[in-house]
């Protein structure tokens, strides 16, 4: 396959760092999972205040568009659509822009992030990172060691090497921008369930805590058995209440929330249906904690600042997802086991302490 796509793609070498004061528009890649999109939300904050006048444009997966869908820092959102028709309408749609740099940023397709990015923008910068083998996709190809950088400082190495800007990954944080229909309809959600945020006090009305039990592929899942222990550990404390939240195609951890909810005083967010990425930050930043096992999660805590729990295996690398400028406290399995196999024990206690620290009571 390469030696064909030689033929099509001629990118000439380019090393030099870019003048952000000087250009006039960025187009990112970032079609993958939605906490790879809220962990680079910083990076489109911090170009456009470097230059207003610069437009980003972001290429989004169908599901990680949402959480950019009201941010200010975005001029244009591009969806990388699993129907042909209504993806080649958006690529056009791009490429009629014309951006004059293109980066990126998907680290396991550089492939499909290198033929995207030369039909969008032929005649602009293209800037990847790989193996040497990937060099023609590109006019600079970037070498990233991801050995022991958290996320957020391997994108303020791109960013200086692309850009000659110097970001101090402690100062960066993440955005999510809730819009205001969005936060109406948690409120009545709340109100309804007679709960509060914690950053209300009302007479009779409860906190809560958010617990999710689904998680993104097999080595990070929790089994069924730990959801249901941790959940009926969690529905007996009666100083707040539990809001239990599970992937959409997630059928066993369905079951387990149902079970929960009937045998508990854990409760499904939201009822009847399937809730938006928005709806989900908006409750998480409402929430007196967090706990999961899925780093998504995770991240939508670090953006609303809600301490959070998380459930890690060492199978896969940990420092690159973990919490960040956030209160929490992190569970790792034994080396070379998932997080089903940490003992249910060891993670009762552990959310025990952590709500301890925080001062909630575990009233029973």
């Amino acid at each position: 396959m390469y030696p064909f796509l030689r033929l099509i793609f001629h990118n000439s070498r380019n090393e030099s760092t870019l003048n952000i004061q000087t250009l006039n528009s960025v187009l990112f890649l970032r079609y993958d999972r939605i906490g790879d999109m809220i962990v680079t939300t910083p990076v489109f904050r911090e170009l456009k205040q470097l230059n207003s006048a610069l437009k980003i444009g972001v290429f989004a997966s169908e599901t990680n568009a949402e959480i950019i869908r009201y941010n200010p820092y975005v001029d244009t959102i591009y969806v990388l659509h699993t129907n042909w028709m209504k993806l080649i309408a958006e690529i056009l749609k791009a490429r009629k822009y014309k951006y004059a740099v293109v980066v990126n940023l998907i680290f396991n397709r550089t492939t499909s992030g290198g033929i995207l990015a030369n039909i969008i923008a032929p005649s602009g910068i293209k800037i990847g990172q790989g193996d040497e083998k990937y060099r023609f996709y590109f006019n600079r190809l970037l070498t990233i060691s991801r050995k022991n950088n958290h996320m957020i400082e391997t994108l303020v190495f791109i960013i200086k090497e692309v850009f000659n800007i110097q970001l101090i990954p402690d100062l960066l944080h993440y955005d999510i921008f809730i819009d205001e229909k969005t936060r109406s309809n948690n409120a009545a959600f709340l109100t309804e369930c007679n709960l509060q945020t914690r950053q209300c006090s009302s007479i009779g009305k409860s906190f809560y805590v958010v617990f999710n039990l689904s998680a993104n592929d097999s080595v990070r899942r929790i089994s069924a058995e730990q959801a249901y222990s941790l959940g009926e550990h969690l529905g007996s404390i009666t100083s707040f209440r539990t809001l239990l939240l599970h992937a959409p195609k997630d059928p066993i951890m369905l079951s387990v929330k149902q079970e929960l909810i009937q045998t508990t005083k854990c409760m499904s967010f939201p009822h009847q249906r399937d809730a938006s990425l928005l709806e989900i930050a908006a409750l998480i930043e409402g929430a007196r904690a967090v706990i999961t096992p899925d780093t998504s999660i995770i991240h939508f805590a670090s953006a609303v600042k809600t301490p959070v729990l998380g459930f890690y295996t060492q199978i896969q690398d940990v420092h690159e997802w973990l919490p960040h400028q956030v209160k929490n406290r992190i569970v790792l399995s034994s080396q070379n086991e998932p997080t089903s196999e940490i003992p249910i024990s060891n993670m009762i206690h552990a959310i025990d302490e952590f709500l301890l620290e925080l001062g909630i009571e575990l009233n029973r």
